[in-house]
């Protein structure tokens, strides 16, 4: 019988897992190893701040601001696909073998994107980019889960979070002198920005494989163990390549197409822009019938859909993601526009959301562990956070004081912060730990196809509702494409009556996206209703017997 039928590992499956073992290690070795981490933490917290801290002007220097969530959007697709991959070689050859090759795939994407010369360029960068990043968020939290205990485990993922707060200010110093334009005229300093993430993401890297090479290295040589070679045909069925190929197809054809289909004659009524989604809606629903009925090793387990508690804890990752990316997707480009800030100042107004997060996440993971229980803590976290996008439709105003968009931006991250933590830690007592890898991998899934379906809605929004709002509201002869495509050459020309229309339509725009995530929220709560109670104090190394017999209790 397969692990999917049992729900335990076959002696196959065991015979190549390359878990940590943190028993084996000293205290000193251990410190080392958690400093590691965290220095990598804030390395893939800073790149981040201030990727899409530049992202904004480095779309209008191309001008194609209009679309500029296609590149997110790239990746999001991208991680998706990956991170069954990922999770999948770090059990096969090893958690420092596989980090290391991400590493190398993330320095060539920011090569390549720094010395792009057109959108092209950068969505080339942009996929190596995805393959590295993919690696690094799911592994380390592959090795989190391998060193800590389920009951401690949340604090760790949120101190991972922890450092991306000191990254926020740090990203911010650095984003005005290089998205200042220069006599106004467009300015590459931009480009010394990937210079900057390259530098400092390298650093984080050798700063976790340095330990983590050294301790896996002791581990071999401790248990003297000989590992079986395996071919390329084995991986590619144990990574299951025809539904990751499958399910890059489905996504890429359904979702590019809301974002470009503007930028083709007839719009939807365009051939190739209705083949290529037909065919994305093709491909997923060939996924579907590949993963129920031909593939022994699903790209998301059966068994993780069918229990209730994982089930619920699944759909708020997902709708978390849709949420955050709907709603950030062209907010710091629109408060640039709208407000006349610089860059640097537009993301620490909007900065509030990942900062209350972490803090939220950090003292949600506390109380966890004082009051051991999870499941009320999901419903405070989606409440509150319904509260904070609730409050963004109005704060969303041109008008609107920054007191009040800050403030609306804190509930929401707040709530967001709660939520996650307590459904991660949900769905990580429900499985045995050694099972840990692959539910980090469907929740990744998860989470990039919901940033994904995101960042595809967000551009939908930018692309079919603005340019009506835009013939409301402006009353004078304007150029829709360089009010879309480059507004920060473009808004410098405009009378004062014609930019404040400009910026009343891109006000109704952020306006919607608000609305919908607002309505996309009221799906997560209700599949979390029958989530159940989940014991923090377990042995996720129970015996076999033990561990089927909960899982069969949560079932029911």
């Amino acid at each position: 019988m397969t692990r999917e039928e049992t729900g335990v590992a076959t002696p196959d499956e065991e015979s190549y897992s390359n878990m940590l073992d943190r028993s084996q290690w000293t205290r000193r070795e251990y410190m080392i190893f958690t400093l590691g981490i965290l220095f990598q933490a804030f390395a893939f917290s800073f790149e981040s701040n201030l990727y899409y801290g530049i992202l904004g002007y480095v779309s209008g220097y191309f001008t194609v601001s209009s679309i500029a969530s296609i590149l997110p959007t790239i990746l999001q697709i991208l991680q998706a696909a990956l991170v069954p991959f990922y999770v999948k070689i770090c059990d096969v050859f090893g958690r420092a073998e596989s980090i290391t090759l991400t590493m190398v795939f993330y320095m060539i994407g920011f090569t390549i994107q720094g010395a792009s010369k057109s959108l092209v360029d950068l969505a080339i960068g942009q996929i190596f980019y995805g393959m590295g990043s993919t690696g690094v968020l799911s592994l380390t939290q592959v090795l989190i889960s391998d060193t800590t205990k389920l009951i401690d485990r949340g604090i760790m993922f949120a101190l991972w979070d922890m450092p991306g707060i000191l990254s926020v200010f740090v990203a911010q110093v650095l984003i005005d002198p290089l998205t200042l334009p220069k006599e106004d005229e467009p300015s590459d300093k931009w480009r010394k920005g990937y210079l900057a993430m390259g530098i400092i993401s390298l650093a984080g890297a050798l700063a976790l494989l340095l330990p983590l090479w050294r301790l896996q290295l002791k581990a071999k040589r401790a248990k003297n163990k000989v590992y079986t070679r395996r071919s390329l045909r084995w991986l590619l069925h144990e990574f299951d390549a025809v539904g990751a190929l499958l399910l890059t197809a489905g996504l890429s054809l359904t979702l590019l197409p809301m974002i470009i289909a503007k930028s083709y004659e007839g719009n939807w009524k365009n051939e190739k822009i209705l083949g290529m989604f037909c065919s994305g809606i093709v491909s997923l629903i060939l996924l579907v019938i590949w993963e129920a009925r031909f593939t022994s090793r699903p790209i998301m387990p059966l068994r993780i859909w069918t229990n209730r508690t994982a089930f619920g804890s699944l759909v708020i990752c997902f709708v978390l993601a849709v949420m955050n990316s709907v709603n950030y997707m062209y907010f710091t480009l629109y408060l640039v526009v709208a407000r006349d800030l610089t860059f640097g100042k537009a993301l620490l107004l909007e900065r509030g959301y990942p900062v209350v997060w972490t803090i939220c996440q950090f003292i949600t993971a506390l109380l966890m562990k004082r009051f051991k229980t999870v499941r009320p803590f999901v419903w405070i976290g989606l409440f509150i956070h319904v509260l904070g996008v609730g409050l963004m439709i109005p704060a969303r105003a041109p008008t609107a004081s920054a007191a009040f968009v800050v403030i609306s931006q804190s509930i929401a991250g707040g709530g967001a912060g709660i939520a996650t933590v307590a459904s991660t830690i949900s769905i990580m007592g429900v499985v045995k730990k050694d099972e840990c890898a692959t539910v980090i991998g469907v929740q990744q899934i998860l989470a990039s196809i919901g940033y994904g379906v995101g960042g595809a809605l967000a551009g939908g929004v930018w692309t079919q509702y603005l340019p009506g709002r835009l013939a409301k509201h402006i009353t004078r002869p304007y150029d829709e494409y360089l009010a879309m495509n480059d507004p920060l050459t473009y808004i410098r020309n405009l009378d004062p009556v014609t930019k404040g229309q400009l910026v009343m339509a891109y006000g109704d725009s952020q306006k919607l996206m608000s609305i919908i995530t607002c309505c996309i929220c009221s799906i997560a709560f209700l599949c979390t209703l029958a989530m159940q109670h989940v014991d923090l104090l377990q042995d996720q190394g129970d015996s076999e017997d033990n561990q089927e017999a909960n899982m069969t209790e949560e079932v029911k």
